[in-house]
């Protein structure tokens, strides 16, 4: 007998077909079980492991041995009859079963739903609609993303305790934070790889969207002073797991997993740092886990405080927070930075003593200060100290300090580097805040700063096309919409303006159709409503809308009065070149009015008056 009909007289092909699709359900099972619980990659690659290991033991096994009623025999022990028959009939079976079982699964899977690709989803969405669900867009086309690129996905708290969301949260940021201190290594910013917290996306949805070519994930499971961190670094393109590991520690051993999790994510994506460079990112990180909380914390309260017009008890909520942090952790960067928002704001207030405006100033420059000190990176250090300067009572260096800055590509976050356009470099901030776009594709300010530096640039429909860009992301931000109105009136489409501003009820609303009369040319009905805006605005705004709306109303006077009362406050030129950047209107002032911001310019060797991107008629009285 040939050993090919020896090999099926003994059952060899079945039962080797038989254990391919057993191994196939089991690995199924595995993938979907080890998913919910949590478990690392590396335990499914065991498995698959020793299933192939497997498959020449079952041969064998087939083989040299027979089940047979009496029990196991060797193959040369049994006496040929009708045994054998009984025994392919039962194999049989049980490769039929399982065929049918495995043809089920492929079934099941195949009629569940797909998620849409990001492409889909923008090529599905009318433009002035937007979406409800952000983070599943594809903010912008890109070309395909870096090798070393990567988005750290907030690590999902297993905790129960909704509490252990603060620290969960605290340490994937500090490990963004850690791998944005890798040389050559692209990181996507928090405000965007955060969009996807609560999503159970798919990691190709998250790279496409976020420009990434790799996905950090991971969970959290807190007990007490004893915490299970897992995370694993995936291939976005198809999903392949890189490298994956569970550390079981203390509290106080958090800094040290954070560190390793950087590390290991590094040497995956072939990025070999020597001690300088380990040193230079491990100083990103915070130490102190209670520290990370109470700025996580602060954080919340601070975008809660941001969400139209200033929340100044909210804010103060937020300061205390940061506060916290700072006492945990007196080097904490961040924080500092942060609660400095706080203080500026506490600084320009309408009503507000002329001795508790200084000491919020003081405060201000304070932590100002203290950030640019502690910061871990220059180009960090280049966006504050733009804040610093134009804050201060000398503008000397600015156009050397908005330079520097406005060459920084390391996804860093700016406030006042959004002032640059009117000072003549609108070309050179187009192109930071894209380049701050495709860091951070997912936040929405980036858009309505890139649209305003396309307008002072004279490039109207790039400015148009932003703001759109932008509400696909947030169909609801007033910012974005007020953005388009600004866009369309720079065009004198006047009736397409006037629609979008009257088309959404947004807190800011009357005043975006204010300065639609006033482009108009209706002074009557723009004034009407100038008044209205001016009365009900809150004591952060008060001032700003009462200098813009005044000015291009063809009301000089009551401008140059505004003007006046902002160049005599600790921060006045600066909150001026403010107004200015989003009235787009020229002169909305006499520079007269103002001596102080005038001795700026002339430090700083700046023209004035600034370019009028948008015509008011009244103004031209």
């Amino acid at each position: 007998m040939s050993l090919f009909e020896e090999l099926k007289r003994r059952n060899v092909f079945k039962v080797a077909l038989l254990y391919l699709v057993a191994a196939w359900l089991i690995l199924q099972v595995a993938d979907v079980l080890f998913e919910a619980l949590e478990l690392p990659a590396s335990w499914l690659r065991l498995v698959l492991a020793l299933l192939i290991l497997g498959l020449p033991l079952a041969i064998i096994f087939s083989w040299v041995f027979e089940m047979t009623p009496e029990g196991l025999k060797r193959e040369r022990d049994l006496d040929r009859t009708a045994g054998t028959v009984t025994k392919s009939k039962r194999i049989n079976l049980l490769i039929a079963v399982l065929l049918v079982l495995a043809i089920a699964v492929v079934a099941v899977d195949r009629m569940l739903p797909e998620e849409p690709d990001a492409e889909d989803v923008i090529a599905d969405t009318p433009q002035s609609a937007g979406t409800t669900d952000p983070a599943a867009l594809a903010a912008a086309k890109f070309a395909p993303p870096p090798d070393r690129s990567i988005a750290v996905l907030p690590f999902v708290n297993m905790s129960g305790d909704p509490e252990n969301e603060y620290f969960a949260d605290g340490l994937s940021e500090e490990i963004l934070n850690f791998l944005a201190g890798v040389p050559g290594l692209q990181v996507t910013a928090r405000t965007s790889s955060f969009q996807f917290k609560g999503k159970n996306a798919d990691v190709r949805e998250v790279g496409e969207t976020l420009n990434a070519a790799h996905v950090l994930e991971g969970s959290v499971r807190r007990s007490g002073d004893q915490a299970r961190i897992t995370a694993q670094l995936i291939r976005a393109s198809d999903g392949y797991h890189l490298w994956s590991e569970t550390y079981d520690r203390t509290m106080e051993d958090t800094f040290e997993v954070q560190t390793d999790i950087a590390e290991s994510v590094s040497r995956a994506l072939g990025v070999v740092l020597d001690d300088q460079q380990r040193k230079r990112m491990q100083t990103a990180g915070v130490r102190d886990v209670e520290a990370f909380i109470a700025f996580q914390k602060g954080q919340a309260k601070f975008w809660q405080a941001h969400s139209h017009e200033i929340d100044m008890p909210t804010m103060a909520e937020a300061a205390d927070w940061f506060t916290e942090a700072i006492r945990l952790e007196p080097r904490f960067a961040s924080a500092y930075f942060m609660r400095s928002d706080y203080h500026a704001h506490s600084a320009t207030l309408f009503g507000v003593q002329d001795a508790d405006r200084q000491l919020a100033y003081n405060a201000y420059i304070s932590d100002l200060e203290a950030a640019s000190a502690n910061v871990s990176s220059a180009d960090e250090r280049a966006l504050i100290e733009v804040d610093r300067t134009m804050a201060s009572d000398n503008w000397r260096t600015l156009p050397e300090r908005f330079d520097a800055a406005l060459e920084s590509r390391s996804c860093a976050e700016g406030v006042w580097i959004e002032l640059a356009p009117p000072f003549g470099i609108a070309d050179k901030s187009l192109a930071y805040m894209k380049a701050m776009i495709e860091c951070d594709p997912l936040n929405f300010y980036y858009y309505y700063s890139a649209g305003m530096s396309a307008l002072w640039a004279g490039r109207m429909d790039e400015a148009i096309e932003l703001a759109h860009r932008g509400l696909d992301i947030a169909p609801d931000d007033a910012f974005l919409e007020a953005g388009l109105v600004l866009a369309l009136l720079a065009q004198q489409r006047i009736d397409e303006a006037r629609e979008r501003a009257a088309s959404r009820d947004l807190w800011n609303r009357e005043l975006k159709l204010a300065l639609v009369d006033a482009a108009a040319g209706d002074l009557e009905r723009a004034r009407a409503r100038a008044a209205e805006v001016i009365a009900q605005s809150g004591p952060w705004l008060k001032m700003y809308h009462t200098l813009q709306l005044t000015a291009v109303t063809g009301q000089r006077e009551a401008a140059n009065e505004a003007a006046a009362w902002f160049d005599r406050l600790p921060m006045g030129p600066m909150m001026l070149i403010g107004v200015i950047n989003e009235c787009m209107c020229g002169a909305p002032f006499d520079l007269e009015a103002t001596p102080v911001l005038k001795q700026r310019l002339d430090e700083a060797g700046l023209a004035w008056p600034p370019a009028t991107i948008i015509d008011y008629p009244a103004m031209r009285r």
